[in-house]
């Protein structure tokens, strides 16, 4: 089947990038951090060593088992009887059988195709796991490289903030300028120092939530500055995501669902008996072959009902999973159009002319007041954040679009 195609070819390509000992996060393993300058380099570590996708392939080979069993003929029955004669000049009867019941030769073939079914569904659940986790070591590598950049912009305004503070502490000192304008100097390091503090603490949360996610490796991102969105094709992007493992979880419980239906007519057919008899009364002795057969009248006369409406259910949830689908993908294609729209426009509103050292030129020249100062560098500023976030925004929206070919 073409779903079971699908799934095998993604499934390769996950234990292909694990490489022969996925999960191998053993105490005394590695001791030094690992520095990763890629977001591929960071989901390399997460496919090793993540403990949520470790439970997740162990999940996937349990149900692989679970699959398999059922599917086979119940046990044959033996039975031994030793009757004493009374009296016992009729000698003693000892009867012996084996029997055997089989369901309608057609149930083992269903039963056949729901085991691979299922067990396409568990491939299926183990990729979807492995595309969250991939999604969410992507975004957490965009978000610290994000954060890095914000933490180098701070930093050197909270620079720059000193050295202003410190030139109009001198000021005040030597009485050319009043305690004001010191303290709207001093009220702004005060605030920029704050917003480095909190980008400082954003920065240790994201490493504990990478260390989470890494499996407990330490893992180091010096990287300070963003890749370019690669891009894609809208339509080309959609016709992905009705191959995605998402949708084929819904197509292949339809699938399910209708073998299942086909079990339940093969189970309402009549079983088969058949098996070897023997009975002996002093020398008499009587050998041959039984068989038997069901009557099928009330055990299943309602399940084939209940297998059609669980079908036109399953056939509603894919209706209704593509339309959603289909409507968040074109919500966020429409987001992340615009906001790169926004980020373009911002990036050509901060040219050169706006830079922080011409604005402190002018004011060291006395072409502008100190209040303007402030307003102009943290309108400036503020804007050069947004940029930041514009960017970071873009490309977290691109990796969740994406996420199906994870």
């Amino acid at each position: 089947m073409k779903t079971i195609y699908v799934v095998s070819v993604m499934l390769s390509l996950g234990t292909l990038i694990c490489s022969g000992a996925p999960f191998s996060n053993e105490p005394g393993g590695r001791t030094q951090a690992i520095v990763v300058s890629t977001s591929d380099s960071l989901m390399k570590t997460v496919l090793e060593n993540n403990r949520h996708l470790r439970v997740a392939w162990e999940s996937y080979q349990v149900a692989v088992l679970e699959a398999g069993t059922g599917n086979t003929p119940p046990d044959p029955e033996v039975q031994l009887g030793y009757l004493y004669g009374n009296p016992s000049e009729l000698g003693n009867r000892v009867d012996f059988s084996v029997t055997q019941q089989v369901d309608f030769p057609t149930a083992y073939i269903h039963k056949s195709r729901v085991r691979k079914i299922k067990t396409t569904q568990a491939e299926l659940e183990y990729i979807v796991s492995r595309q969250e986790v991939l999604l969410q070591a992507k975004q957490l590598w965009i978000e610290r490289v994000h954060f890095n950049q914000k933490e180098g912009l701070l930093k050197a305004r909270l620079e720059q903030a000193r050295k202003i503070n410190d030139h109009y502490q001198i000021k005040m000192e030597v009485g050319e300028v009043g305690q004001l304008a010191f303290s709207q100097s001093n009220l702004q390091l005060t605030a920029i120092q704050g917003e480095y503090d909190q980008v400082l603490s954003d920065i240790v949360v994201n490493q504990l939530a990478i260390l989470e996610i890494g499996g407990g490796d330490e893992v180091q991102i010096p990287d300070s500055s963003l890749p370019s969105p690669v891009g894609f094709i809208p339509d080309t992007l959609l016709k992905a995501y009705l191959s995605g493992p998402e949708l084929q979880l819904y197509n292949s419980e339809l699938e399910l669902k209708e073998e299942a239906k086909s079990v339940t007519v093969s189970q309402n057919l009549p079983k088969l008996t058949a098996g070897y008899y023997s009975e002996s009364v002093l020398d008499v002795k009587f050998k041959g072959f039984q068989v038997g057969v069901t009557v099928p009248l009330w055990e299943n006369s309602n399940r084939i009902k209940q297998a059609k409406t669980e079908i036109i259910h399953a056939e509603a949830n894919i209706d209704r999973f593509k339309y959603l689908q289909n409507k968040e993908l074109l919500q966020k294609i429409n987001q992340l159009k615009s906001l790169t729209k926004r980020t373009q426009l911002l990036e050509e509103a901060l040219g050169a002319g706006n830079s922080m050292e011409l604005l402190a030129l002018a004011l060291e020249g006395g072409e502008i007041s100190l209040s303007e100062y402030f307003y102009a560098s943290d309108f400036y500023f503020q804007n050069q954040q947004l940029l930041l976030r514009y960017r970071k925004d873009q490309l977290m929206l691109e990796a969740d679009l994406l996420k199906v070919y994870l």
